[in-house]
This record gives structure tokens, C-alpha cells and sequence, in this order.
């Protein structure tokens, strides 16, 4: 989350642009959105830095994400690495930590007794494409070409050996990017390997999930074997002709391989693999339904088209050619999750372990990066994906009927219990309160009820919200009971309460709904007056002596007390007005005056979620000025068309989403609020495909003046042709398909939307 060595890899820059190296010798020509995308944007970076998005092949929200790597265990694959170790069928994009790479595999020539550990190559960036739905590179070593595509449950791996060279695909199945627990494999007749591999979770959590594969190729294979039992990283000694191989223990080896005889031409072997966490027959049928009769190309071609169709949600018009490929890119990159869970048969794997089917025309998805997503990814997918944010918030309940509780950031089906907060009491309340009402509110609003008020049972795997006796009690986690974080953990669950005193007004529970507002405004109690800070108190109810608000930790998470003044989203006019607005002010300029982008204790930081909201805090002060001249700096310094492109990394999309609300004008600082904060959009115009339940079938965003780095300032705003002062729009009016026309200039127009009548709304301002 955190970029440590800014100014070195801005030498990316300097060298050559990422587009034409994401383009690349193997690229075709693309039309629509889709060619826009740059998918190695954000894979630069040092790999102690935590950034791992990765550039290879796969479909919107897709269970397989088929992608190099650079690296035997960690983040997958980064861009100043040197050398191919592979490719695996499963990646989470910027989760910050080691994970997944399941279903490891990769290709080689010549001879088999010696590479059953060492089948890593070098490879150029010169002879690499990486485009939406579609990865290739040349594996130098072996002069092998190496394309992959995908379908939502599968991958496709084509490979095409150089003439006179036997070739060989190995399946190192133990190999993962995290800590492996066990696996097996086995060859059937002469096309086909099969098995699964049991990782751990990421982030250092002792839960395990199994993930089957089945790898058909599409010709018969001459010799096959396995190996086994070689410690990892030394060589295994492979078995010709044998069917079957398990891992004897979790820091051993096992695979298998297969090989083809040479031939005078050049020659290709096409794998299609198919992946399921159910079971074998789920990846057998997962497989059959979505690949089996299509021939790489073909499903190339048709998983492009259908990033295109996703992607042409939201439309965009003018701009410089690299605005449009980092728009682009950032919604692509806010695509890829949740993770889809549910195999083709519609079954799927549950919290209580247990195997479960998910009714005909929905699906189950998975790895919902909680804490990050609620902020950005949540709102944005509310109206660019509206039938799908729905079967997110069912998947949400299913994981509470199943498994008990409802997880801040649950992987597989697994309860992660990372981070902190209810942030997806904060996602499902926005998708209900948006007009999205196809998942059951009564069994979710169990769930986010049993989590704000209640401790979990004993003996569970989650964690709930630590020290809610606490808050119970005295109204806020107290420095001297609650170990880490009680002041960004009050200010969350803070947060999901004024989500869920909304959400019970809306569905008439009126007494829980003035219950949860009050609890909503337990952040008051730790904010000092005098200081003016968010700041750690004991149960005593006195301050923690000698605070220092650019201390890190002390109190908050991933940050400072800096990076956490304006957190108050659900009520920022309160905290202006308490704080003095012209104090807030003079602290939110300091707070912006930073040299340059990077990690400071009492700067702005661009690179984690604590301050996603804090530019468009301006807007409850009198100065939306200011948040249009800071959010254009921000995208200007820190969202660029190349590998370093994404500050930090993107957990799971909420970074990107960023971009796109910032750049097409509209941020919410608090997604429940229903409140859109204006700035100026990045593009002449925009416009907003929306489907089912939304009434109208388009939105449009105009900004006469747009799209220059030299008119970021909002002169004036009209809605459907009427003036609009206000300095933010409510979610109604994109629902019903309203026009915002903006007039932009070089100047601040310091008139408009400064009235306090003017700024969004708030608990105490509604």
C-alpha cells in the first residue's frame, strides 16, 4: 500500500512509453474501449512495495485470472523483474500481500531431467503484449511463444515450440505464490492432467481452500511422468510413464509433465484448463460449458468483445490520448473484482463447507476487499454494474447464513477477518439504498445488526468489531483496552452505523434507525477540540498524553492522525463547524502542501484508503475550489500511462475506482449519504450506460472547457438546463438520467457551491 522508492521508478518514463510495450509484436488490432486498455499499468515497482497487479488474461469479474509470474513466492509479477518462473490461474489485483498463484504452470524444450526445478527463463518486455482478455511473451530461454486468453472459469495457454525442439509443458502443482499445504496430480490417457493444490490465504491466515484443475491440450502428448518429493527449490527426480504424484509435505514438490516430439516447423500445443473450487466434475463442466469446442483465437476475440461491452458503461470524449488509456485501464482494473465463485452448474463452495447451488441467472462471488472497495469500487459498481453489485450483496448473505457472521474481507470461503470496520454493512447498505433490491434485506439486516451491536460467539473464525463492549459501554475503544487502532476502529464502525440508520429508515425500522444514529455519532468522542485532531483517549475518559498526530499507528490503522482528521464522512459539516472553518482550512492547505507524491506522516497520501475522502473535504468548508485544484493535481502526478501508473497498489480496484469517479467529475465521500461531491471532469463529455432498475438508460456529464489541464476549475453548473449552485448532485438524478453541463476555466470561480447551503449532506445537515 505504501510506495517506498518514488523518484527511481520514475525512470519508467524516461525509457519508453507502457503502452507501446503493452502493445507489443504480438498485438492485434483492437477497436472500442478495449484498446485503451493498458494492463501493465500498475505492475511497476519495487516487489517489497506490496504492488501486484497483474497483466494477464482474464474476463470481467473472472473465477480464473491466467497471468506470468516473476516470482516464486509473493505478489505474481512485477515489471522490473527479469526473469519467467511461469504462469498460474488465479491472482487477487493489488491485495498488498502474498497470495493465490494457484494452478502453476509452464513450458519448456529439450530434455526433462533436469527442469523439474528449474524452468524459469529470461524474457523482454520488447517482446511482450499485454492487452485486455489477452498476455503473450516470448520465453527466451526456450524460444517458445507464449499466449494466453481466458473465459470466466478458464484459461487458455497456447504454445508454440520452435522447429527440430521436442516441447514440453510442465505442471509444477505445488508451486504457489503463497505457503502450500498439499497437492496432487494425475495424467489421464494422452490429452489430459488433472488434480487440485491447497493453499493458505493470503496475508499470513492459517486457513486453507482447494482449488481443481483439469488441463486438456488439444493434441496428444507423446511421453508423460511426475515427481515428487524433492525439498522445494531443489530438483525432484521425475518418473517417466507415471500417472500420479502427491505432495508428501507442504515444503516438498510435485508435478507432472508432458511432452510433444519435434517436428520441422515450428509447431503449437494449445492447453485449455479449467479450475473450480468444488471439485474435479466443477472444473470438468466449467471447462466443457465455457471452452471445450472454441479454438484460442476465437475465444480471444469474444472475451475482448465482451470487455468491450463493459467497459462502454461508461463512455468517455475527448481528452489526450492518455487520459483516455488511463481511464480506461483504471475501469478496467475495477473489473476484475470480486472474484465470480459459483462454477457454471451454478455450485459452489460455502462458508460451512458445504457445497450449495445458486439459483439459475445469478452467481456467487468471492475475495471482496471490504475495508478498501466500500469506499470507491462499492458505489461505482452500484451504477455501472447494478445487477451484479446485487449477487455481491447476496453473496455477502450467503456468507452470513452459512458461515454466522459477515466478513470485512472474506477470500474463497474463508473468513480473513483483515482490516478493520463493517465495511460491507457499508457496501450493502449503498447497493440497497441505491434502488438495488435483488438480494434479502431481512436476513442481511440480521447480519449488519448482529455485527454493530453484538460480540461473535466464542470459538468462531471472525472477529466482528473488536471491543464492541466497549463501545457498548463507554461510546468509543479506549487507548488503554483496545491494543491497536481504537480511534480509526471507532471511526469505522462509526461509519457503518449512520450506513445502517439509513438503511433501517428506509425499510421502516424506524426505532433501530434512531438507535443507530445515535451510535453514529460516537466519533465525537475521541475528537479533541483543542488540537483539532481524531485522537486516542483512555476508558477514564482522559486524552493520551503527549499525542503526536504524525506518529504512526498510535491509535490508527495504516496511518497517521494526519491522514485521519477528515474522517468523518457521514458528517463532515459537524466536523468543520467544530473544528472552525477557518481552521479546517488552514490545516487542509498544510495537509496538501506536499513536495511531491509519496508516504508522509503529515501530508496527503495517495497511496492508501485513510485519505481517500480528504480531497473532496473542501466541498463542506466553502472551498470545492480546492478539491478540484488538489484532485487534478493527484491525477496528474499519480495515474499515468505506464508500469509505476497506479499509486501504491490498487486493492482490489479501489485505487482505480478512484480515477474513474475523480476523473469523470463525481466522488462520494460517503456512499450512503447518496450524495455525489462536482468536481471538473476530466473529459468533454462523458456519459454513463445504465441498465435495470435504474429508470433512465443514460446519464451525461458535459464539461465545456474539459479535458484541459489548464481549466480545472468549475465556473458554473447547470442540471437539465437549470442552475445549479449546490456542490454536489444527489444519486437521484443520475438514476433518472439527468444532463450536468459544466463550464470549466482557468481561474477558481470562489462563488460557486461556497455557501454552506451548498455542500453536501450530513448527519447533522441532512
Amino acid at each position: 500500500m505504501i510506495r517506498q522508492a518514488v523518484a527511481a521508478l520514475m525512470l519508467f518514463a524516461a525509457t519508453a512509453n507502457a503502452q507501446s510495450r503493452a502493445a507489443g509484436p504480438f498485438a492485434h488490432a483492437l477497436s472500442g474501449p478495449v484498446a485503451e486498455v493498458n494492463p501493465i499499468i500498475g505492475t511497476g515497482g519495487d516487489p517489497d512495495d506490496g504492488i501486484n497487479l497483474f497483466p494477464g488474461a482474464v474476463a470481467p469479474f473472472g473465477m480464473s485470472q491466467i497471468s506470468p509470474e516473476t516470482e516464486d513466492r509473493g505478489l505474481g509479477y512485477h515489471y522490473i523483474q527479469k526473469w519467467m518462473k511461469g504462469f498460474s490461474m488465479t491472482h487477487m489485483s493489488g491485495a498488498g500481500c502474498a497470495n493465490e498463484g494457484d494452478v502453476f504452470f509452464t513450458a519448456t524444450t529439450g530434455p526433462v531431467v533436469t527442469q523439474t526445478n528449474d524452468f524459469q527463463t529470461p524474457y523482454s518486455h520488447e517482446q511482450e503484449t499485454a492487452e485486455a482478455g489477452y498476455y503473450a511473451v516470448q520465453l527466451l530461454q526456450w524460444n517458445i511463444k507464449a499466449e494466453l486468453t481466458a473465459t470466466p472459469r478458464t484459461g487458455l495457454a497456447r504454445f508454440t515450440f520452435p522447429a527440430g525442439k521436442s516441447g514440453n509443458i510442465f505442471v509444477p502443482i505445488s508451486h504457489t505464490l503463497n505457503q502450500t499445504e498439499s497437492a496432487q496430480v494425475r495424467v489421464v490417457g494422452d490429452r489430459r492432467i488433472e488434480g487440485f493444490v491447497e493453499n493458505h490465504a493470503f496475508c499470513n491466515k492459517t486457513g486453507t481452500y482447494k482449488v481443481y484443475f483439469v488441463m486438456l491440450f488439444d493434441q496428444p502428448f507423446s511421453t508423460f511422468g511426475t515427481w515428487t518429493g524433492a525439498q522445494y527449490g531443489g530438483p525432484g527426480t521425475p518418473i517417466s510413464g507415471s500417472r500420479g504424484a502427491a505432495q508428501p509435505s507442504h515444503d516438498h514438490t510435485t508435478g507432472a509433465w508432458a511432452t510433444w516430439p519435434a517436428q520441422s516447423a515450428a509447431h503449437a500445443v494449445t492447453a485449455r484448463i479449467g479450475i473450480s473450487y468444488v471439485d474435479i466434475n466443477g472444473a470438468t463442466n466449467n471447462l466443457r460449458t465455457e471452452a471445450a469446442s472454441k479454438d484460442f483465437d476465437t475465444i480471444r476475440h469474444e472475451t475482448q468483445q465482451i470487455w468491450n461491452k463493459e467497459l462502454s458503461r461508461a463512455e468517455i470524449t475527448g481528452g489526450s490520448s492518455a487520459q483516455q488509456r488511463v481511464f480506461y485501464t483504471a475501469l478496467y482494473h475495477s473489473f476484475l473484482m470480486p472474484s465470480l465463485f459459483s462454477d457454471a452448474d451454478g455450485r459452489y463452495l460455502g462458508f460451512d463447507q458445504g457445497i450449495h447451488t445458486i439459483r439459475p441467472g445469478h452467481a456467487v462471488y468471492t475475495n471482496i476487499s471490504g475495508w478498501d472497495i466500500y469506499r470507491t469500487q462499492i458505489p461505482l459498481l452500484a451504477l455501472l454494474q447494478p445487477a451484479r453489485m446485487q449477487d455481491i450483496a447476496q453473496s455477502a448473505v450467503l456468507m452470513y447464513q452459512q458461515g454466522g457472521w459477515i466478513d470485512r474481507w472474506p477470500q474463497i470461503n474463508l473468513y480473513t477477518n483483515d482490516m478493520v470496520g463493517s465495511p460491507l454493512t457499508i457496501a450493502m447498505a449503498t447497493t440497497w439504498l441505491y434502488g438495488l433490491h435483488g438480494f434479502d434485506i431481512d436476513t442481511a439486516w440480521q447480519g449488519m445488526l448482529k455485527d454493530a451491536t453484538e460480540a461473535p460467539p466464542a470459538g468462531k473464525p471472525y472477529l466482528g468489531q473488536e471491543g464492541i463492549e466497549w463501545i457498548n459501554k463507554i461510546h468509543y475503544l479506549p487507548y488503554d483496552k483496545v491494543d491497536y487502532g481504537g480511534v480509526a476502529k471507532t471511526l469505522e464502525y462509526t461509519l457503518a452505523y449512520a450506513s445502517l440508520s439509513r438503511l433501517a429508515k428506509d425499510i421502516h425500522k424506524d426505532a433501530d434507525a434512531a438507535r443507530l444514529h445515535e451510535r453514529a455519532l460516537y466519533y465525537r468522542n475521541l475528537f479533541d477540540r483543542d488540537s483539532g485532531f481524531f485522537r486516542p483517549r483512555h476508558s477514564d475518559g482522559s486524552w493520551l498524553p503527549d499525542f503526536n498526530p504524525a506518529q504512526d499507528g498510535h491509535g490508527f490503522v495504516e496511518g497517521t492522525g494526519w491522514h485521519f482528521f477528515t474522517f468523518a464522512p457521514a458528517d463532515m459539516t459537524w466536523l468543520v463547524d467544530n473544528m472552525g472553518r477557518e481552521r479546517f482550512n488552514q490545516r487542509m492547505d498544510e495537509f496538501f502542501a506536499y513536495p511531491t507524491p509519496g508516504w508522509y506522516a503529515q501530508y496527503y497520501n495517495p497511496l492508501n484508503e485513510t485519505d481517500f475522502q480528504a480531497p473532496f473535504a473542501y466541498h463542506f468548508s466553502g472551498r470545492p475550489w480546492k478539491s478540484q485544484e488538489v484532485v487534478h493535481r493527484i491525477l496528474r502526478e499519480n495515474y499515468l500511462d505506464m508500469p509505476d501508473g497506479i499509486p501504491g497498489n490498487d486493492d482490489a480496484g479501489a485505487t482505480s475506482a478512484w480515477a474513474v469517479l475523480s476523473m469523470m467529475g463525481l466522488y462520494t465521500v460517503d456512499p450512503t449519504s447518496l450524495a455525489y461531491e462536482l468536481i471538473a471532469p476530466s473529459f468533454p463529455r462523458v456519459v454513463l450506460h445504465l441498465d435495470a432498475p435504474y429508470p433512465a438508460r443514460t446519464f451525461v456529464l458535459t464539461a465545456q472547457g474539459g479535458g484541459s489541464a489548464a481549466t480545472p476549475y468549475v465556473q458554473t453548473v447547470t442540471v437539465n438546463g437549470k442552475p445549479h449552485s449546490e456542490n454536489w448532485l444527489a444519486v437521484e438524478d443520475i438514476r433518472r438520467g439527468s444532463t450536468v453541463a459544466f463550464t470549466l476555466g482557468s481561474t477558481p470561480n470562489t462563488a460557486w457551491g461556497s455557501r454552506p447551503e451548498d455542500a453536501p449532506p450530513s448527519l447533522s445537515h441532512p
